[in-house]
């Protein structure tokens, strides 16, 4: 199996990221126009290889105006993203990019063993990036909703656990 063809092992970028000139971990990226009053056309970079233009599409919304990526293929998209070996940033269905979990069948003993793996690692990975889960005394709501997915994945020691400490908490 290719896991380069996985979303999990790919890079992305939203219009945001660009709009708010994110910054992601160890990649070096650069973005520019060369109007600034034109923001249609945007240039990035990736560790200062071969620019690449993209296209953004603006929709007015009731406050505002919201940008989407306009991929080649015609696509209006909120992500586009960069495979490991890619080159350019494209859409999920140009690079034929799937999700893990659509790659087995989780009817059987070892789909939903795989299944319950890869909820486990992805639980795991986002607690590890949360930052705090208290505020004013409260769970915060990205950990209520962690502590929600936990209780459907069956970690029921950690629910027990923020449980506990919510009861602690509130004394």
């Amino acid at each position: 199996m290719n896991t380069d063809l996985f979303i999990e092992n790919s890079f992305s970028i939203t219009p945001n990221d660009i709009l708010q000139d994110r910054h992601h971990g160890s990649l070096k990226i650069n973005y520019w126009t060369n109007d600034s009053a034109d923001l249609s056309n945007v240039c990035v970079s990736v560790d200062g290889k071969e620019p690449q233009t993209l296209n953004l599409d603006w929709e007015d919304i009731t406050y505002g105006q919201r940008a989407y990526f306009q991929c080649e293929c015609g696509l209006r998209v909120n992500k586009i993203y960069l495979p490991e070996n890619g080159k350019e940033f494209k859409c999920r269905k140009c690079h034929k990019l799937q999700y893990q979990l659509t790659t087995f069948n989780r009817h059987t003993n070892v789909g939903q063993f795989l299944y319950k793996q890869n909820r486990l690692q992805k639980l795991m990975e986002s607690r590890e990036k949360m930052g705090r889960i208290l505020y004013k005394n409260n769970f915060t709501k990205r950990f209520e909703r962690f502590i929600g997915l936990c209780q459907k994945a069956g970690l029921d020691d950690a629910v027990k656990g923020a449980n506990t400490l919510r009861e602690l908490i509130k004394g």
